[in-house]
């Protein structure tokens, strides 16, 4: 009986997408990745992530701020925090900024997809 449900719970671990996997644990190609992304309820932003060493290294908003609503500070050190998470998509939003850092976190999501190690 523990065996099958051992077996069922590895089975069901398998099953899980791979788009699960935290955002750091992927293997990414070096380089910078530059996105423009919009998104209906949260707004537009353009991102530029940097990958080395395989890893997520720093992120920039090279065309300004686009939607983003959080003053330089503040989003100055919520994204060398951001940068520094093993898994970034975890990490706490600015207080009163909830739809900013999220509209970051899901560009950078979408930029490192290209940086994806094939």
């Amino acid at each position: 009986m523990k065996r099958a449900a051992l077996v069922i719970a590895i089975l069901a671990l398998l099953a899980v997408p791979a788009v699960l996997v935290t955002a750091q644990a992927a293997t990414y190609n070096d380089g910078v990745y530059t996105l423009n992304y919009e998104d209906a309820e949260l707004g537009k932003v353009t991102v530029s992530v940097t990958v080395a060493n395989g890893r997520l290294s720093a992120v920039t908003l090279p065309e300004g701020k686009g939607d983003v609503a959080i003053d330089d500070a503040p989003l100055a050190a919520w994204l060398k925090a951001f940068v520094a998470a093993p898994d970034f998509m975890t990490v706490d939003v600015v207080s009163g900024a909830s739809q900013s850092c999220d509209l970051i976190k899901y560009a950078v999501q979408n930029a490192l997809k290209k940086a994806l190690a094939k």
